[in-house]
């Protein structure tokens, strides 16, 4: 019998692998390699949330994401996996977040109650052209002297295609998840990730 190779992004596969309360232990280590988070930075724990955030105004864009979680010290994070580019995947990715950020309070509370929104977007094709590095990480800097004006934001862009897989062995936890998802491993070197 022939071996069916399984896509990674499948939307199906994707989603059972990362959001299900079964497998938090992986949805973590996939978040803390993703974010170099380590030791007293990591999340130790996450609660998966409600996908569909309505829109705040009648007239408004529902959206439903891929993956919704809250993390043990409550910040928010979103994980998007996108096959296809669609037009305008930069906006796009801000609108996802922005929502986020935004549905945290209600009328008439304090914004000293909104807590940090982390949007991670795995692309399945090139969205900059201006770099070879498959992983782009956005914060809020001041332009000067580059020091963050405000944690609460941060996004993240991983484009697959530009993943050069090197020796499976040598590679760092989120360069294996990023292997993982490229789909450019053999049969062997996925054994040897997994």
């Amino acid at each position: 019998m022939e071996k069916v190779k399984v896509n990674m992004l499948n939307d199906v596969f994707f989603k059972a692998l990362l959001c299900d309360d079964r497998h938090k232990e992986l949805t973590l280590n996939f978040l803390n390699s993703i974010l170099n988070r380590t030791e007293e930075q990591a999340f130790c724990d996450l609660e998966f949330l409600d996908k569909e955030i309505d829109p705040i105004i009648d007239a408004g864009k529902v959206s439903i994401l891929d993956i919704r979680a809250k993390m043990n010290d409550n910040t928010q994070v979103n994980i998007e996996v996108q096959i296809a580019k669609p037009k305008d995947m930069k906006k796009r990715a801000m609108f996802y977040w922005a929502k986020l950020y935004s549905y945290q309070i209600s009328e008439g509370e304090d914004y000293s109650l909104l807590n940090d929104v982390i949007s991670i977007n795995l692309l399945n094709f090139r969205l900059f052209t201006n770099h070879d590095r498959c992983h782009t990480a956005c914060h809020i800097t001041d332009d000067f002297d580059k020091k963050t004006v405000i944690k609460d934001f941060e996004m993240h862009f991983i484009e697959l295609p530009k993943f050069k897989l090197g020796d499976i062995k040598r590679l760092r936890k989120s360069e294996k998840w990023i292997a993982l998802f490229s789909n450019k491993c053999t049969d062997e070197e996925l054994e040897e990730l997994l």
